[in-house]
């Protein structure tokens, strides 16, 4: 098929949070699409909305935080609004998620092993009868899902606990966890935050490999767009809650449209450019609770005027890119 129909489509989805100083917007009229068997790579500040845009994905707001409008179809069946029984029969088995800290995210009181098996007694339907057999058939399971990860000696290593672990490790048994059941979708949030470079580059081999192997879709939220280059087939750019710049990921990284991208790409070290000094976008991205009218980028944009004080929706532009710019309406007219 020339254009699938996407396994996930966001549309104008807005998550609010009530906190003691007001309702923050976390979340403000995101929309996005993740073909099947895409990588689609989320990339932003901290505080942009990446991760609280895929927790609302998985259902996993709650109060104070609530969903206030928008649209999530997996599959073409809508997720907002969805029950919780229903919910947590699809997440885990359809549509898993690594957190961002390993070490925080596994239960320090449970072995590995119970972790992986939890998720294996939950979903799997391919189980024999009986409650002894069945944990044994989990058992082996879960010992296949820490071979497919790359954990060496893993009958022994399933009755050990996560802090027994290396941060590398520790982040292959949440892929592990997350794999469990072979989903159709993954969302990988910052998979390599606190590991060194040699640790993120196997982390990302292996869930490019697994991608590979079980053809599911993945969406890769990370701060490193060097990361995006290279592992993603999409790319899109969030800014204090919005998506203001998505597209075929050599388009977006080889020549981004929207000065809040070029500011990011400007502010990364070249090794071809030593001697040039580092570009940093200047200010602050702004409070979410008291957001500036019009154009969230303008008080750091060197090309803002008076038209930036307008809403700016999000514009199509040629090859599949969209931005949320005044300058795509400037490179149309000439």
């Amino acid at each position: 098929m020339a254009n699938p129909q996407p396994i996930l489509k966001i549309r104008d989805l807005i998550t609010r949070f009530a906190t003691r100083y007001g309702v923050v917007t976390a979340v403000d009229g995101v929309s996005l699409a993740v073909a099947p068997g895409e990588c689609l790579g989320v990339v932003g500040e901290s505080g942009s909305g990446k991760s609280v845009t895929f927790a609302s994905v998985m259902g996993l707001v709650r109060q104070p935080g609530w969903i206030d409008g928008g649209s999530i179809l997996f599959e073409g069946r809508e997720l907002v609004g969805l029950a919780e029984p229903a919910y947590r029969a699809l997440r885990g088995k359809d549509i898993a998620m690594t957190m961002q800290d390993a070490l925080t995210a596994l239960n320090p009181a449970l072995t590995v092993g119970v972790q992986i098996m939890e998720v294996i007694l939950a979903h799997a339907d391919d189980l024999p009868a009986g409650e002894r057999r069945r944990r044994r058939a989990a058992r082996e399971q879960a010992i296949d899902m820490m071979r497919l990860v790359g954990i060496p000696s893993a009958e022994t290593r399933l009755n050990e606990y996560p802090h027994q672990f290396s941060g590398g490790m520790r982040q292959r048994m949440m892929i592990a966890i997350a794999l469990a059941c072979r989903p159709k979708l993954l969302i990988a949030d910052e998979p390599t935050t606190a590991l060194d470079v040699t640790i993120q580059a196997q982390v990302l081999e292996l869930i490019a490999d697994i991608r590979s192997e079980l053809g599911m879709s993945v969406v890769l939220i990370t701060h490193d767009l060097g990361v995006v280059a290279e592992f993603c087939d999409r790319a899109a750019v969030m800014y204090a809650g919005q998506v203001v710049e998505t597209g075929p990921t050599n388009d977006v990284i080889g020549q981004p449209a929207h000065p809040y991208t070029q500011g990011l790409l400007a502010s990364i070290p070249r090794l071809s450019h030593l001697d040039e000094r580092i570009r940093p976008i200047e200010g602050q991205v702004p409070e979410l609770i008291d957001l500036p009218a019009g154009c969230r980028f303008r008080s750091r944009c060197a090309f803002a005027e008076a038209a930036c004080e307008a809403q700016q929706p999000m514009r199509d532009r040629n090859a599949g890119r969209s931005l949320r710019c005044r300058l795509a309406d400037k490179e149309a007219a000439a």
